[in-house]
């Protein structure tokens, strides 16, 4: 009986220790993908690793960053907040996207909240903070995201399906439209 008992232990304790190929790697993915981008991505990092034919569209305003306020109060029960305060920190936008001008095909536009701006003009989005992803018909569409109060800007990148150049805009919190 002894040794039955200590056959299943040690089949149990190999079989916990995972097959592995003896590298000392330790994976912590979920073995699930979420979708798929058409632009070379550093591993490491989830930003695109090159962006030498990106198109990029540099108009457009500012985004309104509100002053940071400062209060004396040295106590929540010492603090006053108007009525109208919003605790909501959620703010749902739709944005009208037409760049038939620069392609009228049909494409995929998404946007990211997580992005840096390269030395030649160009973004690198971080492909693990998109928000919203949308198709445009002949370069027209509609893409309806959740937004918060705090994000002041987001990268908009549109690849079209028959290989024209894909294009990016760095899209501030008062635009709600963008067209080329």
């Amino acid at each position: 009986m002894f040794k039955q008992i200590s056959i299943v232990t040690l089949i149990a304790l190999l079989t916990a220790c995972g097959g592995g190929d003896g590298d000392g790697a330790v994976s912590t993915g979920t073995g699930s993908s979420t979708g798929t981008s058409n632009a070379p991505q550093d591993e490491s990092t989830g930003t695109s690793s090159n962006s030498a034919t990106m198109l990029v569209d540099t108009s457009g305003g500012e985004a309104v960053i509100p002053p940071t306020v400062t209060s004396s109060a040295t106590s929540m029960s010492s603090m006053s907040v108007p009525s109208s305060f919003s605790y909501n920190p959620n703010v749902s936008q739709s944005f009208v996207v037409d760049v038939s001008g620069y392609a009228a095909s049909n494409a995929t536009i998404t946007l990211y909240r997580a992005f840096t701006e390269n030395n030649n003009g160009t973004y690198s989005a971080d492909y693990n903070s998109s928000i919203a992803t949308a198709l445009l018909i002949n370069g027209q569409g509609t893409i309806d995201i959740v937004n918060t109060t705090s994000q002041y800007y987001l990268l908009a990148e549109v690849w079209f399906d028959d290989g024209t150049s894909p294009i990016q805009k760095r899209i501030p919190n008062t635009d709600t439209s963008w067209i080329w």
